[in-house]
């Protein structure tokens, strides 16, 4: 059986600086042996690195085939070679390159947590690593508390955590001193006799000649190739846990938090402030909106909800005497007897404004006098607070009774049950006092209510009988009407409207009053404030998302480094472009958060302030989340893209 590992044929590299070509690879055939300690040696430009670079999948040739194993990997896509890299190749740098967020067990398991292991598995095989190096007392370390030769060996043990095939090794000497150098090089050639195979480059004659293998490059070209030394493998380190199946969701979560957002604790929260306002300011313009109109309904109830008001038009002259003429009497009993045979009516009132003089022992009072039947109380959603309604007895006999507001209940003295008030030049007994309703009808007078505390209720037929009418006026100023469906609203007026035009022989002297519906025309109308809400939070939400772009862009610019190592140790395109993705959605879902957090508190200080209920939209509050989370994804799709394409080989060079 063939120990063949590595076979390259007509391998070529060229790169492109203006018109002319550098061909850093030409035309390189060369077979890797399983067990070998192949020194690579050259000057500079001669290609070593290159040929290093492509040997271990951090590049990938112009031409000429590569072979691993007889696995052809210059046909592989990004998403397969990384995961082959993963397996195969384990890299150890001159500079090291090890994350310094990140502790030595962290660094260590970096290529386990792309090989697909759990998070404590993969640490617990990292620690096993450190130990056999010499790093058992400072696992919690990171990088910046070592020295250079201690960081040299977590990164040996970084590179061997997988059980690679191979180990490549860039100049590891070279920024050590020659004592801690020479300890590195004995435990390479430790790990070679152990049956590992080893590549290395090097600038160093003298360390050249100390492996099993010398090849010497010149412009792109293998000058010499001297000693093949073939050892059949032994390796008793620990095997990985696991096959390749990617890293894991939390765990490329948690390196987007910890290495990209915590270590710029500030910027991050700027560039989530965009987010924050465009998120609150949806939520609060939404809430204040909907607690102006919960406010608004809820007083339209408190003064008549599900309620049809037909009132009388004021005619005059020719245009009152054209409408008697015709056979109209205005609003009249045979009207209101009409109207509450409906099936759809649940209750009903007559009403007749009566003007009087009202007076309290000689003291005028500025009060509405209203003559009223039936429901009339129901009707309204008006209640007492002492006393009693009118019964029967006081509507068929014109009782001289009548039922004060509190407003003017307040100027009678006690006990206001049973004293009187002179209208009209009559007394008349208070026989029940309103409840006070509280209610606060600015923004509400196109619906026509108004407050009942200055009201003095007396019974229709009282004013009917008692009280001088003028000549051609209508017997009532309203009829009042609650159906049983508020939903049905709309299309009952339509009915009442229908019928009293048919009684009123056409003669349009009534018009119909819909409180609620009045509301939902005002509704309709603040449509548009909401749709501007929206306008301006959305360009809040795309000013927020600019500044996640450019954050994520000046990451992507700081961390090339990060970049390069991720992908050495395994990292597909996909797995950084994700990483940095989710550093973006992170932000803005964050972002979300709070906006929300900051949207109740708001809410709630400020409709507390001034007395509007709180009302939340449940679906609007997801939706902004939801819209918080969009604009991370979009925004940060182009860095994250910058991010993956970017060259691994060029991005370990980076400073």
């Amino acid at each position: 059986m063939s120990n063949q590992l590595i076979k390259i044929r007509g391998l070529q590299r060229h790169y492109h600086m203006g018109e002319e070509t550098v061909k850093a690879l030409d035309g390189v055939d060369l077979d890797i042996q399983t067990g070998e300690f192949v020194m690579i040696i050259g000057s500079s430009g001669s290609g070593k690195s290159t040929l290093m670079h492509i040997l271990g999948l951090l590049d990938t040739p112009d031409g000429g085939s590569l072979e691993y194993n007889g696995i052809d990997v210059a046909k592989m896509k990004d998403e397969e070679l990384s995961s082959f890299r993963n397996r195969t190749v384990g890299f150890v740098f001159q500079q090291f390159n090890l994350l310094p967020h990140l502790t030595i067990t962290e660094n260590i398991a970096l290529p386990l947590a792309y090989a697909g292991g759990m998070k404590d598995d993969n640490l617990e095989v990292a620690k096993v690593y450190a130990s056999k190096m010499g790093l058992g007392e400072r696992l919690g370390h990171k990088p910046t508390e070592l020295s250079g030769g201690q960081n040299q060996r977590v990164a040996i043990s970084r590179a061997l955590v997988n059980n690679p095939d191979i180990l490549m090794a860039d100049e590891p000497t070279g920024a050590l001193d020659s004592k801690t150098g020479q300890e590195i090089m004995e435990i390479l050639h430790q790990l070679n006799r152990e049956g590992k195979t080893i590549i290395m480059v090097t600038h160093d004659r003298e360390l050249a000649e100390t492996g099993t293998r010398k090849i010497t490059m010149k412009d792109g070209e293998v000058i010499d190739d001297s000693g093949h030394s073939v050892l059949p493998p032994n390796n008793d380190m620990p095997k990985k846990l696991t096959e390749n199946y990617g890293i894991r969701l939390p765990q490329l979560i948690m390196a987007g938090v910890r290495e990209g957002l915590l270590p710029h604790k500030m910027r991050s929260f700027l560039t989530m402030l965009g987010i924050i306002i465009g998120v609150s300011s949806v939520i609060c313009m939404s809430s204040f909106s909907l607690g102006s109109k919960k406010k608004q309904a809820d007083q339209i109830r408190a003064l008549g909800s599900n309620l049809v008001k037909l009132t009388n038009l004021p005619l005059k002259d020719a245009e009152l005497n054209q409408a008697r003429i015709r056979g109209s009497q205005g609003l009249s009993l045979k009207d209101y007897e009409t109207l509450i045979q409906q099936d759809d009516i649940q209750a009903y009132s007559a009403v007749r404004e009566t003007p009087m003089t009202v007076l309290n022992d000689g003291h005028a009072l500025k009060a509405r006098v209203r003559a009223v039947a039936d429901n009339f109380l129901q009707v309204n959603n008006l209640k007492l607070s002492e006393g009693r309604d009118f019964d029967p007895f006081d509507q068929n006999f014109a009782s001289k009774v009548c039922i004060v507001g509190p407003g003017i209940a307040s100027t009678v003295d006690s006990p206001v049950i049973g004293n009187t008030l002179t209208l009209g030049g009559i007394p008349y007994t208070i026989v029940g006092i309103l409840k006070n309703q509280n209610i606060n009808l600015k923004g509400l007078e196109s619906s026509g209510l108004k407050d009942s505390s200055t009201d003095i209720i007396i019974p229709l037929h009282t004013a009917l009988t008692r009280i001088n009418q003028q000549k051609l006026r209508s017997q009532l100023d309203e009829i009042q009407l609650q159906v049983k469906d508020e939903n049905q609203l709309i299309s009952s007026g339509a009915n009442i409207s229908k019928i009293i035009q048919g009684l009123h022989n056409g003669v349009k002297d009534f018009e119909i009053v819909i409180p609620i519906d009045l509301l939902r025309q005002q509704e309709e109308a603040g449509k548009l404030l909401d749709i501007l809400t929206v306008i301006i939070s959305s360009i809040s939400m795309v000013v927020g998302g600019i500044g996640i772009m450019n954050i994520m862009l000046a990451s992507v610019r700081e961390r090339v480094r990060e970049i390069g190592i991720r992908r050495a140790t395994g990292a597909s395109q996909n797995n950084i472009l994700m990483q940095f993705l989710a550093e973006s959605v992170i932000l803005s879902a964050t972002g979300g958060v709070f906006g929300v957090l900051l949207s109740l508190l708001v809410v709630f200080v400020t409709c507390s302030a001034l007395d509007i209920p709180v009302v939340f939209s449940i679906p609007l509050l997801f939706i902004s989340f939801a819209a918080s989370m969009s604009t991370g994804l979009v925004f940060g799709l182009f860095p994250a893209k910058n991010a993956a394409q970017l060259n691994p080989v060029e991005a370990l060079r980076s400073e």
